[in-house]
């Protein structure tokens, strides 16, 4: 951005940060293993989460926590087996930097005691075992820098409509992901949170549709691209205006006066029905008119035109 902006050259950021997951409290076993699925999926086959679209977080309720972890460690074993790093469905951290970047993360003491599932590493082989944690702090650089790779964290909460609260409080993620049925949680999600996106009941597929506008918003970048949005992009859009010579607004040049201003007030606003009556003479008259009887902008002004119509006639 630094070097585009000494040509004043428009750019396009995506910029990734910490994408928050929403999973409600499903009563229904079934949603319960298809959201898990849907969580696990995004989370750890995606690059052992090496996405700027990865899940980097997940939101539940405290009650509901201990059965999430249950599901969890259940559906990892069935995607990667009993030794993940015998796998060859899940990735390994793309270079040694990263790796201990990501063992940092994980070996902090108050972090480390958080850990519920895997946590195991391979300095060699660049492994790290799918890892789930709970409730590790707030203020670790786990829950405040982007993780990067197959950590999730699980923060819980009293209730899950905390969570719009909680992500309100962070950076504007990426993406935002909620596991819900609740329909007043998702209108609530869709107009008092921001992010680059949402989706409802899965994660990452949005990046899959070109007819979506793909990109962040603040601290996760500015622009939007994929398809047709890619070429909007990058493409400048000139206005081009043609006129006729025949006709013209006689009021919009000077000298001013009211009448003037009146005529270049309603002509801009279309107001095709207050025009008429500047130039009938009649907007003064109308407006007092309609004060008088008490009509205001909601009644219906054919029925005021009509009581003025009636005034004008007795009046002569």
């Amino acid at each position: 951005m630094s070097e585009a902006a000494k040509n004043l050259t428009p750019v396009t950021l995506e910029l990734g940060g910490k994408c928050p997951a929403i999973l409600d409290s499903l009563s229904w076993s079934w949603d319960k293993e298809v959201a898990i699925n849907r969580i696990i999926g995004a989370k750890y086959g995606s690059c052992a989460g090496q996405a700027c679209l990865s899940i980097d977080y997940l939101l539940v309720e405290k009650p509901f926590s201990s059965t999430v972890v249950e599901l969890m460690k259940a559906m990892i074993k069935k995607m990667y087996g009993d030794k993940p790093r015998e796998s060859h469905s899940i990735s390994r951290i793309i270079n040694k930097h990263h790796f201990l970047r990501l063992k940092d993360l994980l070996t902090d003491q108050k972090v480390k005691d958080c850990i519920v599932y895997g946590g195991s590493m391979d300095e060699d082989s660049l492994f790290i075992e799918p890892t789930i944690l709970v409730d590790p702090p707030l203020e670790s650089a786990m829950m405040t820098e982007e993780i990067f790779g197959p950590l999730l964290p699980i923060i819980t909460l009293d209730k899950i409509e905390d969570s719009i609260d909680f992500i309100n409080s962070r950076p504007k993620p990426l993406a935002l992901y909620a596991f819900t049925k609740n329909e007043v949680l998702k209108e609530r999600l869709v107009s008092e949170t921001s992010s680059g996106s949402v989706v409802f009941n899965d994660a990452i597929i949005q990046y899959a549709g070109d007819t979506l506008p793909f990109g962040g918003i603040g601290e996760s970048g500015m622009g939007k691209y994929h398809g047709k949005f890619s070429f909007d992009a990058f493409t400048h859009y000139k206005a081009v205006v043609r006129r006729s010579l025949l006709t013209d607004f006689w009021f919009r040049f000077p000298p001013w006066n009211n009448y003037k201003l009146e005529l270049l007030e309603n002509t801009y606003n279309y107001d095709y029905f207050g025009l008429l009556l500047v130039i009938l003479g009649l907007k003064s008259y109308f407006s007092i008119k309609c004060v008088s009887r008490g009509v205001s902008d909601d009644q219906d002004i054919v029925n005021a035109c009509s009581i003025i119509y009636q005034d004008l006639e007795n009046s002569e």
